[in-house]
Parts: structure tokens; C-alpha cells; sequence
């Protein structure tokens, strides 16, 4: 059986800062682990697939400065007990991140409402139905599928990523065009995808404008009080009143 817990393109598209990039590197691995194991395959698999989890997990872990989460295989028979152990540690360290994480508004990011993802769920799904319908070959539609599981994962994350949603949405555009029966229909739910996204995103800016404080008013200059003109002494006096001719 092949398989792979992450692929190339999944490497890729990783964001750059490291709690990010774990929470999202974890997600994935554990999606595709979930999708590989079930009821038919062999407990041998099985126990394969989940060492793999954990010690790729783990040394991501690592890479992103991510306490609190190691695997170190010992060779033993316990296996169920250190990957039930080791998930906790994560879901530990992933719930961490994203509490943290909250409050941070990143640009090239914005916060769905739930009709907005409800409507692009239902695009998503009408365009696995296209592709299922379509003439396109196995690999095209395998990787097709693969991309709108990467694009419901990202509908999940707490803030949706402009840079992942758009090069999956184009990679769609692209592999759908290869199909003249699907390509528009292909081309049509993407672009309603994009633009609901752009409609919300544009909403977040503008209540952001809206809720931002006033500036700061600059204070006033300060006025020098103008200077007293001398008074002349009386020695001064003095002096001009006998210079006056009589």
C-alpha cells in the first residue's frame, strides 16, 4: 500500500513561523494518518503508520522550538499507550498555540462568518461532484480530491490563509481546465469562492477602521509671552533731561 502522511506541495505550502507551521504540519499528518487506518488494514500497518506520525511530529517539534512533544521509540509492545500518550502532549501544545494565537489579525488572513464557510462548503462539494461526473484520468482526479481536502482543512483553521486558498484554488482552475466538459462550471465555483472570501475580507477591514481609536491630537504650541520693553532708569532720565536746550 503507498501512501504518505504529507506530501511535497502540503511541505510547501507550510506557513513560515513555527507555531504556526506545527499546528498546520500536525493537522495534516494526522488527517491523512486518520484516512490511511481503518477497519480493514492490518494491525501491522496500523502500528507503521502511527510510529511514522509520531516521529515526523515529533522532529517538527523540534525544528519549531515546540516543548512538551518527543517520541523516542523504545522497541517495546506498548505502542497504543505512547501514541495515546503523545497525542494528549500535542493536542496540548496545538490548543496552547491557537489560545495564544487568537487575538493575532494576520494581513493576509481573515475570519470566515459561518454563512460565508456554509456557502463555500457547499461550492466545494459541488465541485467534487464535477470532477467525480468529469472524463479526467484517476491522478488527475486523485489530486484534485487531495486539494479540496486541503482547502476544508483550511476552512476549519481559525483564520483562513489567503496564500494556501488561492494556490489551491488555482491549482483546481488549472486541472479542471484540462476537462473542456467541467471547465467552466470548474472556473464559475472558484470564482465564487474567491469572491465570497474578498466579501468578508473586506467587511473585517472595514469594522477594523471603524472600532480602530481616533489619533492622538497634537499639542498645542506654546506661545512665548512677548518680551516687556526696558524701563528707562531714572539715571537714564537724568541724563536726557539736560541735554534739553532751554
Amino acid at each position: 500500500m503507498s501512501y504518505e502522511l504529507i506530501s511535497d506541495e502540503e511541505y510547501s505550502s507550510l506557513p513560515d513561523e513555527d507555531d504556526r507551521c506545527f499546528v498546520e504540519f500536525e493537522s495534516i499528518c494526522r488527517r491523512n494518518m486518520t484516512r490511511i487506518i481503518g477497519e480493514d488494514t492490518s494491525n501491522e500497518l496500523d502500528r507503521v503508520v502511527r510510529e511514522q506520525y509520531m516521529a515526523a511530529v515529533s522532529a517538527v517539534a523540534q525544528a519549531c522550538q515546540i516543548s512538551n512533544v518527543a517520541y523516542e521509540p523504545d522497541g517495546s509492545n506498548h505502542l497504543n499507550e505512547a501514541f495515546g500518550r503523545f497525542s494528549l502532549a500535542v493536542q496540548g501544545e496545538v490548543a496552547r498555540i491557537r489560545i495564544r494565537s487568537r487575538g493575532m489579525r494576520h494581513p493576509y488572513s481573515v475570519l470566515l462568518i459561518g454563512s460565508t464557510r456554509t456557502r463555500i462548503e457547499h461550492y466545494v462539494s459541488r465541485i467534487r461532484d464535477i470532477v467525480e461526473r468529469s472524463d479526467l484520468d484517476h491522478d488527475r482526479k486523485k489530486r484534485l480530491r487531495n486539494r479540496l481536502d486541503q482547502l476544508a482543512a483550511e476552512l476549519s483553521s481559525p483564520r483562513l490563509s489567503f496564500a494556501k486558498t488561492m494556490g489551491i484554488l488555482a491549482a483546481v482552475v488549472a486541472t479542471t481546465a484540462c476537462s473542456v466538459t467541467i471547465a467552466a462550471d470548474g472556473q464559475s465555483a472558484v470564482a465564487h469562492i474567491m469572491q465570497l472570501i474578498g466579501q468578508d475580507k473586506e467587511t473585517e477591514e472595514a469594522a477594523a477602521q471603524r472600532l480602530a481609536p481616533p489619533p492622538k491630537a497634537l499639542p498645542a504650541p506654546t506661545v512665548k509671552p512677548a518680551a516687556a520693553r526696558p524701563q528707562p532708569t531714572w539715571e537714564a532720565a537724568t541724563d536726557l533731561d539736560d541735554e534739553i536746550p532751554f
